[in-house]
């Protein structure tokens, strides 16, 4: 599309002169646009960004690639690129252009930068988080066979549990996530957590549930889409401090549902909706709404809420929709993938298991390596500990091939491995799933008890 071009009046601002291009740019009939003035509603939809450029220009400046909002004749809007400046006594010149898929692009990219800083705080955070935790059980576990109490083991678990929910939505957000992926049912998810959420939200704010009797069931993990209604219903009920009403819906979505379309999605979704009749959002708001750490109460919680829900319904291989207006409350669809297989089987966790086999723990943090090497001999394994891959494979060649390897993913390592042993059964720590026979994951953090009842799962198979 050729870029539209204005000859506006410099002391007024008025329209005096347009090109088509503009015309099928705005979408609007020449009377429409000549003689209005440009910087103000309905042309510029900022009437203050307008009027800060406008001023520029008629002090005799120039603008290159000034970015201001657009309203279309239709209600949409779009992002313009201005540059120009006077041409002639008492006349301004404008080139404008189409500039909204530039700024997405550069949303996406900006976003990108965010969940790969967001995965790197959250490995390292993890890391800390684990070790904190372990030891804290060891303690309360030292405490309950009649040694003498040790009230800090509780407030180190609770100390680690908070830090654990802010490494999790931190990995959430960032996309770096296990995924126990299976058929979900919309409608039996969102009853089943109806009463836990109308105990979270408290008396004064009513749920409602409107569930389609006909919504198809979602390619998705369970715990995840949990997560998101759970954080979703919480954004709302902040929201409300007087009280109100929370609406969870469930529709299929139609073909060519307008909140698919920016997303150039294909296939079929349905969709789960969570709304609320509480304030709405401002457009400062609106702005940084799924930015980390940001909120739009002034004394509200500040975490990953909204976005962490970006990240898992976009790690999932869905799209999140969201609307509002001020005084008329907000709304947020999530879309996800229709199923179309069978669902897998989530792995089974087993508290109190003991065994005699040999595990090969590779482990680079420090505090970490020894508490689990611990837990792993006090339930009768025998247990290499190794900081790095070439000191994990010198043990397996002294010490014995391992029966497991407990690790992060090192594909030459567990190559090397199982050369010396055949039949050996690897659980990767903070990996992606991978089925393969005698390969699991475990991410973190996780549970002592998960964490024995997977080693003790792997080493039962034939």
């Amino acid at each position: 599309m050729r870029c539209g071009v204005l000859l506006l009046e410099k002391a007024t601002g008025r329209v005096m002169e347009t090109n088509p291009a503009f015309l099928r740019l705005c979408g609007r009939p020449r009377a429409e646009v000549v003689g209005r003035n440009f910087w103000a509603p309905p042309s510029i939809d900022d009437a203050e960004a307008g009027a800060e450029v406008f001023a520029h220009l008629r002090a005799g400046g120039r603008v290159e690639g000034a970015e201001l909002p657009l309203r279309k004749a239709d209600g949409s809007r779009l992002l313009l690129e201005v540059s120009g400046g006077e041409v002639a006594d008492g006349a301004i010149q404008l080139e404008v252009r189409d500039a909204t898929k530039q700024a997405a692009a550069r949303m996406a990219e900006r976003m990108d930068a965010q969940r790969w800083l967001a995965t790197r705080v959250a490995g390292e955070f993890t890391e800390t988080q684990r070790a904190l935790r372990a030891a804290g059980e060891m303690l309360t576990n030292c405490a309950r066979r009649g040694q003498a109490g040790f009230p800090e083991a509780d407030e180190i678990r609770k100390a680690a549990d908070r830090a654990g929910a802010i490494s999790r939505d931190l990995q959430a957000y960032g996309g770096q996530f296990d995924l126990e992926t299976g058929q979900v049912q919309l409608n039996e998810l969102v009853a089943e957590m109806q009463p836990a959420l109308q105990q979270m939200l408290g008396r004064d704010i009513q749920v409602v549930a409107d569930l389609s009797p006909d919504v198809a069931p979602v390619m998705a993990d369970p715990a995840q889409v949990r997560q998101i209604l759970l954080k979703l219903a919480a954004n709302s009920g902040e929201a409300m401090q007087h009280g109100g009403k929370v609406l969870i819906a469930t529709r299929n979505a139609p073909a060519g549902d307008p909140a698919l379309k920016p997303a150039a999605l294909s296939g079929s979704y349905a969709m789960l909706e969570v709304g609320d009749d509480g304030p709405g959002l401002d457009d400062q708001s609106w702005e940084h709404l799924f930015e980390p750490f940001s909120t739009t109460k002034p004394h509200g919680r500040r975490g990953l809420g909204l976005a962490a829900v970006h990240g898992i319904v976009r790690r999932m291989g869905g799209h999140m929709w969201a609307q509002s207006e001020p005084g008329h409350g907000a709304s947020f669809r999530v879309y996800l993938p229709r199923a179309q297989a069978e669902p897998l089987a989530a792995p089974v966790a087993r508290a109190g298991h003991t065994g005699s086999a040999t595990i090969l723990l590779m482990e680079r943090n420090d505090g970490l390596r020894t508490v689990v090497t611990n837990i792993l001999k006090k339930r009768g394994y025998r247990v290499l500990a190794a900081r790095a891959a070439t000191d994990a494979l010198e043990m397996a060649r002294t010490e014995g091939p391992p029966d497991l390897l407990i690790g992060e993913p090192e594909p030459d390592l567990a190559g090397s491995l199982a050369a010396l042993q055949p039949r050996l059964r690897t659980l990767i720590l903070n990996g992606h799933s991978d089925r393969a026979a005698g390969i699991a994951t475990l991410g973190k953090p996780f549970e002592v008890e998960m964490l024995v009842g997977k080693v003790r799962e792997l080493l039962e198979r034939a």
